[in-house]
């Protein structure tokens, strides 16, 4: 559709003799985009008609007439026709490699499902596939768990076979009879440290499991092996280069995670370039960092795998009935009374802050799971400890937020805190509305998702996904964090409205402050002479698209450190 041979095709410019083919080519780009509504991010030039680009680097940002000086006999000189031309896009908070493996898997596709609709599901998947191996659980994701209840009795009547059905939030998970027998979970099985395992008045196990107890499944799951994982992460990754994704932060990696990425990278085909939070415990011990120190050590060393920062679990989730995540004031039952649960933080404060220092103080960014608002507020606290002890060069953020206390709001800008929103789950859907809001009331209800709010305040935000929760396409996130409303339940209306942003609000978010956010705004995040040549070009202005527009933007070729990683040029 844009393709434009240097020597033959019309450009939309007039392209002297001399500046195409009499000199070096080594002075000149490998590639020039002309006749493009190019929005650079960059605050001083904001808007510019063309780009140059030579290897990884941009080396022009102007208007046509200017990039004439870097067209060569070998140059690809693409007429873009007026469609807009966008800094490569990055998601700060997303699982690949965890959730590739995950795209052949039983899914419940996160709809709101009865029983007897799960059980037509699960009986086709376990139709379709090969027989269930002795000793193993058949694992089914994607659970829609907002307001789900079934007890491990229930299960059994969907399945005999050790069965478990894993919620999409990543938190929660439902086993049957055979499951919990499989994995010796008992009325004698202790909770872990961060999560429990439910049980009934009588002190036995219902089949639900919350956030780390889940892992007394993992040892009875079957697992791909190491190349199918290395390859389904790489189909994952080229996916999201289709939606204009760049760069992105892998939200909670393990050993195994890395593996995976230090394979990609080997090979050359980490096109994405890939910022790694590792994994830490909530627990400020000296085998803990010895060991972030170790895995930062042995993996780094690849240009496109950046592995600077920890990731640590501060509560769990909001929705009922799981309600793990921690609050300043407890949470309503069913009839509007407060009750005696307030969730859970999964680090002590002086634990917390601790370990937060002495992460901060070893060079490592730091990234928290904080939903409730009393973990937003534990972690904004340690946030203030460690900027108390001068360490400022540490970038610190926080992910979720699904609840803020306004008191809180001016404290992201002035601990310089990047606030990681989720804001496709800005929208009234059964998780944010009859799963939360019967059990906080209507006045709290007001502060979930305060994106508008965090801004007005001096915050900033940046884009994610949390993929495979909800889409990694970040034009969807950027409808509805615009509108707050649900285009496949047009009929809810919106979601605290008051809370919508602007187009150019989360264009920043996934440009120029996601960039920030990862400490990569000198490389990346804007279209600037010197800078990674990380480009999109789309199909509409999307500056100015409504929200139904915006979340239909297409991607038609996404460049990452120069080289074309979809569509065509």
């Amino acid at each position: 559709m844009f393709r434009s041979k240097s020597r033959l095709a019309p450009l939309g410019v007039a392209l002297s003799a001399t500046l195409l083919w009499g000199c070096d080519a080594a002075d000149k780009a490998d590639l020039v985009i002309l006749n493009a509504d190019v929005h650079t991010m960059e605050a001083g030039n904001p808007r510019a008609q063309a780009v140059a680009v030579r290897g990884e680097r941009i080396l022009y940002v102007g208007d046509d007439q200017g990039a004439e000086q870097w067209v060569g006999a070998q140059t690809n000189v693409v007429n873009a026709h007026g469609a807009t031309l966008l800094p490569g896009l990055i998601d700060t908070h997303i699982h690949p490699a965890t959730s590739a493996v995950q795209m052949d898997d039983c899914t419940l596709e996160d709809r709101e499902l009865s029983l007897a609709q799960i059980g037509e599901v699960v009986a086709e998947c376990m139709a379709g596939g090969a027989a269930l191996p002795a000793g193993q659980i058949f694992q089914v994701i994607n659970l829609n768990p907002a307001n789900f209840a079934a007890s491990a009795a229930d299960l059994d009547k969907i399945s005999r076979q050790p069965l478990a059905l894993f919620g999409s939030d990543g938190h929660t998970a439902w086993a049957n009879s055979a499951a919990l027998a499989l994995a010796g979970i008992d009325r004698d099985t202790a909770d872990p440290a961060t999560g429990h395992v439910v049980r009934d008045e009588a002190g036995e196990p219902t089949g639900q499991l919350v956030d780390d107890a889940t892992q007394y499944l993992q040892a009875y799951l079957q697992e791909d092996d190491f190349d199918t994982r290395v390859e389904m992460t790489a189909q994952a990754l080229q996916l999201m280069h289709g939606v204009g994704l760049t760069s992105l932060m892998e939200a909670a990696a393990t050993e195994e995670e890395l593996k995976v990425y230090r394979a990609l990278a080997d090979g050359d085909r980490l096109t994405m370039h890939t910022t790694v939070a590792l994994l830490s415990r909530a627990e400020n011990t000296a085998d803990n960092l010895q060991n972030l120190l170790r895995l930062r050590e042995q993996y780094s060393g690849r240009e496109s795998l950046q592995i600077n920062t920890a990731k640590i679990f501060v509560d769990g989730v909001l929705e009922y009935p799981t309600q793990s995540a921690a609050l300043l004031e407890p949470y309503l039952d069913s009839d509007g009374a407060v009750s005696a649960n307030r969730g859970a933080l999964y680090a002590a404060e002086q634990e917390l802050n601790g370990l937060v220092r002495d992460l901060a103080g070893k060079d490592f960014n730091v990234h928290l799971h904080a939903i409730g608002d009393r973990a937003v507020r534990a972690g904004l606290n340690a946030f203030a400890v460690a900027r108390g002890q001068q360490l400022h060069a540490a970038k610190f953020s926080m992910s979720h937020l699904q609840l803020i206390h306004p008191d809180d709001l001016a404290r992201f800008g002035e601990l310089d805190v990047f606030a990681s929103f989720q804001l496709h789950w800005a929208r009234p859907e059964n998780y944010s509305v009859e799963a939360v809001q019967p059990y906080l009331g209507a006045e709290r209800s007001e502060w979930m998702y305060p994106a508008k709010s965090l801004l007005d305040a001096g915050g900033t935000i940046t884009g994610g996904s949390d993929w495979n929760v909800s889409t990694f396409n970040p034009f969807m996130a950027m409808a509805a964090a615009v509108c707050r409303c649900n285009f496949e339940e047009p009929e809810r209306g919106t979601l605290m409205q008051a809370q919508g942003v602007g187009n150019a609000d989360m264009l920043r978010a996934y440009t120029i402050n996601a960039a920030a956010m990862l400490g990569r705004d000198g490389e990346t995040g804007s279209l600037k002479a010197g800078k990674r040549a990380d480009l999109i070009l789309v199909d509409r202005d999307v500056s100015t698209a409504d929200a139904a527009s915006l979340r239909e933007t297409r991607v038609l070729a996404t460049v990452a450190a120069g080289k074309l990683v979809y569509g065509t040029l």
